[in-house]
């Protein structure tokens, strides 16, 4: 892989011929196409490709918010990257071709100073309603603040589907009540909640909130 500066006509993305340029990391990059192999794939092979799938295709899903949960990360490492290692590594049960995430294991943000709170639960309303809810801690030594945002994320792993929450939610505004769907009714979802500060980069742990049943 190599780099390449933009001509008159700036740059591009996709393939030319044998070469596929593209964009990492704010960095114009070049490769070679790669080349397709005739051999049938191992079993081991066929195996790494499930559990790849099934990590990236989450992490993918949950891309926007793992970008706030890492951010101010250093390296060349992509906070989506991150996640996808973290799952592929700690987070995936089973034997191929039957592997699940194990939802409770995975985070969405860096361990931070930020407080979580207390009293953290999710439940299920009638009219495909998700609610969760919190205690901000105001102890002293805790690190919290009102205007902390609250990221949510809803995963619907029947279908792989997620509902996020609105950017413009904060740790002062519990409960709040997420809505689904109708076609996520009777599905189960599952629930994943952190904070981030709007004073600097500082982000909370991230909670597993459970599992819930949406409601018609």
């Amino acid at each position: 892989m190599g780099t390449y500066k933009p001509g008159v006509f700036g740059p591009f993305n996709g393939r030319v011929g044998d070469v596929v340029a593209a964009k990492w990391k704010d960095v114009n990059v070049v490769k070679n196409r790669p080349a397709k192999s005739k051999k049938p794939a191992t079993v081991t092979q066929i195996d790494q490709r499930a559990r790849f799938g099934l990590g990236t295709t989450f992490a993918g899903k949950a891309a926007e918010m793992i970008a706030i949960g890492f951010r101010g990360m250093a390296g060349n490492v992509t906070p989506t990257n991150i996640v996808a290692k973290q799952l592929l590594k700690d987070c995936i049960t089973g034997t191929y071709p039957n592997y699940v995430l194990d939802y409770p294991k995975i985070s969405l943000s860096k361990d931070g100073n930020l407080d979580l709170g207390s009293k953290l639960s999710v439940q299920v309303l009638p009219e495909q309603t998700v609610q969760v809810s919190w205690v901000m801690d105001t102890k002293p030594g805790k690190v919290t603040d009102a205007t902390d945002k609250v990221y949510i994320l809803l995963y619907n792993a029947d279908k792989h589907k997620s509902i996020k929450s609105g950017d413009g939610l904060v740790r002062g505004d519990s409960p709040v009540n997420l809505y689904v769907p109708g076609s996520f009714i009777g599905d189960k979802v599952h629930c994943w909640l952190f904070f981030a500060s709007v004073k600097n980069k500082e982000v909370s742990a991230t909670a597993y909130l459970g599992v819930v049943t949406i409601l018609a």
